[in-house]
């Protein structure tokens, strides 16, 4: 559907001519059956309120945009007239070395951040998938972490504030730029991980750390699962401090590297040199305990990038013609009993790949079945599997016809009833990312 021209009109005073995207390059924005009328590209957070100032007053559906990598994640929305895209937001706005702390613009891609960082020496310890990619309002919408939540925290342990527009243009900060706060509500936190349906991040404050002067990781094979994960518990359990401590299954295992076929652990530890040759020493006791030992990993950098990709890039193929990628939760004591809960769930009718890190008792993999159904069949089998376990499981991508059958969320959350009063409260017309996120928010 075209836009009017006195929409046309009001998104050119805004953001200019070249600041606005209509007819064929807007296919690229397209999320399931859904196609924004005009995709708007705001140079400053001063026309991104302008912007939603327009949205709200004629009730237009707004989708918050960065590189798109994740925009697959939840429903499609139930409405969708404008994309913004952030992009144009991409600095960084202050950088204490000393104070360990940043602020950055939420449309700047994870990996630029790091470079500026490198000047310090710093990093910020987030490894979500797609990295190289994903930018930090994306990331922090979605609240997306990797492997190296094992030592570091998610987003939600490293953002000290947060700048948000509000669905009707009004700008709102929290939390502070300071790594000791005042007490009071962390409002932060209600952000991150809403998906866009709170308000459109526009810049966050984050606690650095030193980059380690040196890092190494090793393989350790078992020849079952349960083994693998009760060797991680062991070694979580220790004085050792990894900073990744991956359990995989073998498809899992050799589409990120493994040596073995079948169960791996994958662990690495930062420091100095002469504490991670300590370490080392202490690892192949732990897993000497166990009847295995570790094997250095020599393309360990490689590797943890592949670990924190998969599954969404880097899944074992294996012909079948459909594929479906998802998140689940357990216990961390029960990492291996839920990995093993899905293979027994899904075999009949697909094969996969699975990873956990056994730390927080994320699992997440990969189902390749010959028909969609098949595909379906898999997820929603898999799903009651994690609830036995007191678990859930997401479907973070999948073909429509997937989809259709089943629901991505899952059942509804016992406290879906607080998550939409608050909706209600902070976008009460329901312009921002609307039906996207869990109970239809």
């Amino acid at each position: 559907m075209p836009v009017a021209t006195s929409l046309t009109d009001g998104l050119h005073a805004i953001v200019g001519a070249d600041g606005v995207f209509t007819g064929p390059a807007l296919a690229e924005y397209r999320l399931g059956p859904a196609t924004p009328h005009a995709v708007v590209f705001p140079r400053d957070e001063s026309e991104v309120s302008r912007l939603l100032r327009l949205a709200w007053e004629e009730g237009l559906a707004v989708v918050p945009w960065g590189s798109g990598g994740h925009q697959s994640l939840g429903y499609p929305p139930s409405r969708y007239d404008l994309a913004l895209n952030l992009r144009r937001l991409n600095r960084v706005l202050e950088y204490e070395p000393a104070d360990m702390t940043a602020t950055a613009q939420a449309g700047i891609r994870l990996a630029d951040l790091q470079r500026h960082l490198e000047a310090g020496r710093q990093f910020l310890p987030l490894d979500p998938p797609l990295a190289s990619q994903a930018t930090l309002g994306g990331i922090l919408g979605g609240n997306l972490s990797g492997p190296l939540r094992c030592r570091y925290g998610t987003a939600r342990d490293l953002v000290l504030g947060i700048r948000v527009a509000h669905a009707d243009g009004t700008i709102t900060k929290g939390g502070a730029k300071v790594v000791k706060n005042v007490t009071g509500y962390d409002i932060t936190k209600l952000y991150l991980g809403s998906h866009g349906t709170l308000g459109v991040i526009l810049e966050a404050t984050f606690r650095v750390y030193p980059r380690p002067p040196a890092e190494q990781a090793w393989w350790l094979s078992t020849p079952e699962l349960e083994a693998a994960h009760a060797l991680a518990i062991r070694i979580l359990g220790s004085h050792l401090a990894p900073t990744r401590v991956e359990l995989l299954d073998g498809p899992a295992g050799r589409a990120c590297g493994s040596p073995a076929q079948g169960p791996a652990l994958f662990v690495s530890i930062a420091g100095v040199p002469e504490a991670i040759r300590a370490q080392a020493v202490d690892l192949a006791r732990i897993a000497g305990e166990f009847g295995t030992a570790p094997t250095e990993d020599p393309a360990a950098p490689r590797t943890w990038a592949g670990l924190s990709d998969f599954p969404w890039l880097n899944a074992e193929r294996n012909g079948k013609g459909h594929g479906a990628i998802w998140r689940g939760g357990v216990l961390p004591s029960d990492c291996a009993r839920g990995m093993r809960a899905i293979h027994e769930a899904s075999s009949e009718w697909a094969d996969t790949a699975m990873a956990a890190s056994v730390a927080h008792g994320i699992v997440r993999g990969t189902f390749r079945a010959e028909t969609p159904e098949a595909l379906a069949r898999s997820l929603a089998a898999s799903r009651e599997a994690l609830a036995a376990l007191g678990g859930f499981l997401v479907v973070l991508d999948a073909p429509a016809p997937v989809r259709a059958q089943v629901d991505v969320w899952g059942p509804p959350l016992d406290g879906v009833g607080v998550m939409q009063r608050l909706k209600a409260a902070f976008d009460a017309k329901g312009i921002l990312n609307p039906g996207r996120f869990v109970g239809g928010i």
